[in-house]
């Protein structure tokens, strides 16, 4: 897998500064498309394997601004599958003035050993951009919306966060980006996602430290926690993920 990573780290350079010389001056395109890839293999006293993936898209024109993003995580413990997580995420903006924005987001996720099997919001509202410089972008969100969870009853055990009711409900929902380019070649984004409901609250953080090899190829760290406002007793109420990609830009 390693010589298959280096192969296309090579092609992808090789590709990126060929464009560099061949393509003449043209306008930026409304669309930019990311493509994560992350594996990683472990052995010893304990054998295990780890897959991560991502594609994320933007397509941004005149007052209107789309974004999707879908991740894949699957990890294997002693030959055994240990975790099968994906999600999407939609969210559409059209700005209002200057800084605001009125948003919709749509969050779906399918996590076969998670506590819920299936974990949907829906959410609209108001975003604000606090600050927009050339190196420091900083936006906040906040509006109602509604959740609609599905209890994973297959994964009931001692160690699971297990709620067993479906949950229909109406949610507050809140969210703060920030991403910072400290130099040409790096740039650290942080996101803080806040969801208040009858059933749960939680607040997830995201951190993502990207550099840059060329112009459409870097390496990318992030790391992700979520809080659960209640789990049952006897566990921990935040449960954290990181990983270590490639990260192409096209």
């Amino acid at each position: 897998m390693a010589r298959y990573l280096l192969a296309l780290l090579l092609l992808a350079s090789s590709h990126a500064y060929a464009d560099d010389d061949d393509t003449p001056n043209l306008p930026p395109s409304p669309l930019s498309t990311e493509i994560e890839l992350g594996y990683q293999s472990l052995s010893g006293n304990s054998d295990s394997q780890s897959l991560n993936t991502r594609l994320g898209l933007t397509y941004v024109k005149n007052q209107f601004r789309h974004s999707g993003e879908a991740k894949y995580l699957l990890v294997n413990k002693d030959g055994e599958e240990d975790k099968r997580k994906g999600s999407l995420e939609l969210q559409s903006d059209m700005k209002i003035n200057e800084r605001a924005y009125l948003l919709g987001n749509a969050n779906y996720v399918d996590d076969r050993y998670g506590p819920y099997f299936i974990d949907f919001t829906l959410a609209t509202g108001m975003g604000y951009q606090l600050f927009r410089r050339e190196t420091v972008l900083m936006e906040v969100e906040a509006g109602p919306g509604y959740r609609h969870q599905e209890p994973n009853l297959d994964e009931i055990d001692s160690d699971d966060i297990i709620v067993p009711d479906t949950v229909d409900e109406l949610i507050i929902r809140a969210s703060t980006k920030v991403t910072w380019k400290p130099v040409k070649n790096m740039e650290l984004d942080l996101r803080l996602t806040g969801i208040a409901g009858n059933s749960n609250s939680t607040l997830e953080s995201e951190i993502n430290l990207t550099s840059s090899v060329t112009e459409h190829i870097a390496i990318k760290i992030s790391s992700s926690q979520k809080y659960n406002s209640w789990v049952p007793d006897g566990l921990k109420k935040r449960d954290s993920t990181m990983t270590v990609n490639l990260l192409f830009k096209i």
